[in-house]
């Protein structure tokens, strides 16, 4: 048989070595840990640098009061009871403002001070609180009884701040500056058209007429009652204007009225009626200040070329304006051992400002807006009450009032040190409706002649969502055991019965407040109801009316109660305030999560949630926020508070906002 194979034409491939396992190789798992590791330890080492670097710059710092000094006052930050922290201070340079009563403290040890030749004011756009600035005079008034100087500058504002500059010897404004000298008036925004557009039906109980915090959920404009009650204010306040401008500025009342109805506006029409000295940059002005620190003068009316010649020939080094702040000042204070009557007698101040919550605050660093927390006021008290040091306590208001259940609860607890040792309220600026809701369970109240306080009243206002449901097309159905089951349910409209249940359950709180009040006040329940109805009144005709025990301001407070301690008035006495200084560098390190914090929300997750209500969206929101007028903003700020508050009960003791009265 024939053989037919035949080769390949093309050579085969050479058979495939034998098979090996292939060589395993080394595993990098360990360099992405490595990274991490590093990365870690960088971020460490960083925190470690920066903290090395700045930690001193928490530590006080020695400050020296050079010769020919000159206090250096400005309320850019509206100058508060207290000062919370500001670990940012030191990256913005600008360092914690001083409190209220360290400034007065700094002006009246300036006074005697032969390092301090005078004081100067610049007033910018932020302002204080009246009855603040109405005390503050005072206190400038005496400091100028040493023969000392005090200049002011300010380049725009209104009559708000016109009137904190008054007791300067000389007021000075660029020549295009502007102040709206126009009068005083008051203005308030109401959202029920806009609620109704939308659907939301508020219904607002209030006790009783004047009580007209919650008119801006269901009016369209202020009642006879709040305009009546305004116009009282505003009347008051505008003779405090007339009258310290009369006096500072040596102009007969007529006039000043008949200016303030014409509006003047521009520099020169302000220099020309005398309500300025001179026109001046601030660079000018803080040269003519320092020539009268080192017993020179200075002609402000040089031009510039003849300002820079008088500037050469009288320069020299010693010439040099030496400003010390109110805080720095402060610092330096030490009183010597002899001066104070006995270390172990004190007397604690607790600082109650702002809107009254419950709960606890936090301090993040963020949250620069003051409120009055019951758990930390709680907190603040008993440690005021079990020290053995502290023989008695003053509780400073500054609040509009807020939240029912967190102001009984600091009612109880000051009933409670007030078993152990004095205890005296001292109103600020505002200490109505849960302001003097604490202040009535104190041994004696003072309150400053310009306090707004009163306001003994009680609002609810609850939303009823059904309108807005059925212009979405939404519907709701439920399943009831018991005929109270649906009590105030807000997708459906409100019946009568429930409407009537609510009355009675907020007239329960309402007649609670007026018969604490009249037991404080040692009235009748009539009595004090007459002066109640949710009213405001200045301290002045709150006095008057037996509201208040005392007129004055929280010099008069400390007074009093050295009077009641034994300690000599020109003593100084040991005073401890709460809340106490929390450490810059601590809410640092908690920032970055190296330290204790608390868990609180701040007004950005609050003005997003207010978004929602209003059917927009955040962005949205902010754009229109961005708009609206520094007043109208308050305003808002400050129904986004009552808001929160309503998250935790329907009932509240607060006053109605009063925006700045310009």
């Amino acid at each position: 048989m024939e053989d037919n194979y035949q080769q390949p034409s093309q050579k085969m491939p050479p058979y495939p070595p034998p098979y090996r396992t292939p060589k395993r190789k080394s595993s990098n798992w360990w360099i992405p840990l490595l990274i991490i590791g590093v990365v870690v330890a960088l971020f460490f080492v960083f925190i470690a640098v920066i903290i090395s670097q700045i930690g001193g710059a928490f530590e006080k710092q020695t400050v020296e009061v050079k010769k020919n000094s000159v206090l250096y006052l400005t309320f850019d930050d509206g100058m508060q009871e207290y000062s919370k922290s500001n670990p940012f201070s030191f990256f913005s340079g600008n360092k914690n403002s001083a409190s209220f009563y360290e400034t007065i403290k700094a002006i009246r040890n300036a006074a005697n001070d032969n390092d301090i030749k005078g004081i100067y004011i610049k007033q910018g756009l932020s302002n204080i609180g009246f009855a603040k600035a109405v005390e503050l005079q005072g206190v400038l008034d005496d400091f100028k009884k040493s023969g000392k100087f005090i200049y002011a500058f300010m380049e725009v504002g209104a009559e708000s701040q016109y009137f904190n500059v008054l007791p300067a010897d000389s007021i000075f404004m660029p020549g295009e500056g502007l102040l709206e000298f126009n009068g005083l008036s008051a203005s308030s925004v109401f959202f029920k058209g806009f609620f109704e557009k939308i659907g939301i039906d508020y219904l607002v109980i209030h006790f009783e007429d004047f009580k007209s915090a919650g008119d801006m959920y269901g009016e369209t404009k202020y009642t006879d009652s709040a305009k009546y009650q305004l116009r009282v204010l505003i009347q008051q306040r505008y003779d405090y204007l007339v009258n310290a401008i009369s006096k500072y500025r040596n102009m007969p009342k007529e006039k000043i009225i008949d200016c303030m109805n014409r509006g003047l506006y521009t520099a020169d029409s302000l220099k020309y009626e005398g309500f300025i000295d001179e026109f001046a940059t601030e660079i000018n002005v803080r040269d003519f200040v320092k020539y009268r620190a080192n017993n020179k003068n200075y002609d402000l009316t040089l031009s510039a070329d003849e300002s820079m010649k008088e500037h050469l020939a009288n320069s020299d080094t010693e010439s040099k304006l030496n400003l010390i702040s109110v805080s720095d000042y402060i610092s330096t204070l030490k009183p010597a051992d002899e001066d104070v009557f006995d270390k172990d007698i004190q007397i604690a101040v607790i600082n109650g400002v702002g809107p009254i919550n419950s709960g606890h605050d936090g301090e993040d660093g963020f949250n620069s807006d003051y409120s009055i927390r019951s758990g930390d006021f709680v907190r603040n008290l008993k440690k005021a009450r079990d020290d053995k040091k502290v023989k008695a306590i003053i509780i400073r208001i500054d609040s509009p009032g807020g939240s029912v259940i967190a102001s009984e609860e600091i009612w109880d607890e000051i009933l409670r040190a007030k078993s152990v040792k004095p205890v005296y309220a001292s109103m600020s600026d505002v200490a109505a409706s849960g302001g003097y809701y604490m202040a009535m369970a104190c041994d004696t109240i003072i309150a400053h002649p310009a306090t707004i306080t009163g306001s003994i009243g009680v609002i609810l206002a609850v939303p009823n969502l059904s309108g807005t449901m059925s212009k979405l097309g939404i519907t709701a159905d439920t399943i009831n055991f018991g005929k109270s089951s649906q009590f105030m349910n807000a997708m459906y409209p409100f019946d009568k019965n429930s409407k009537d249940k609510l009355y009675e359950l907020s007239s329960s709180i309402y007649h609670r407040f007026v018969s604490r009040a009249a037991k404080s006040r040692k009235m009748s329940y009539e009595q004090l109801r007459e002066l109640a109805k949710g009213r405001v009144w200045t301290g002045e005709d709150a006095k008057a009316r037996g509201l208040v025990d005392v007129l004055g301001g929280i010099e008069t407070t400390i007074d009093i109660v050295k009077n009641r301690l034994g300690i000599p008035l020109d003593k100084k006495v040991y005073v401890r305030y709460f809340p106490e200084k929390v450490d810059d560098l601590k809410v640092l390190l908690n920032m970055f999560g190296l330290g204790d914090k608390d868990d609180e929300d701040n007004d950005a997750k609050a003005k997003i949630e207010f978004a929602k209500i209003l059917g927009l969206t955040p962005q949205e929101f902010l754009i229109n926020w961005d708009a609206l007028s520094p007043e109208v903003k308050n305003q808002m700020n400050y129904m986004l508070q009552l808001n929160k508050m309503s998250n935790r009960e329907q009932a509240m003791v607060a006053m109605p906002y009063l925006i700045d009265f310009k």
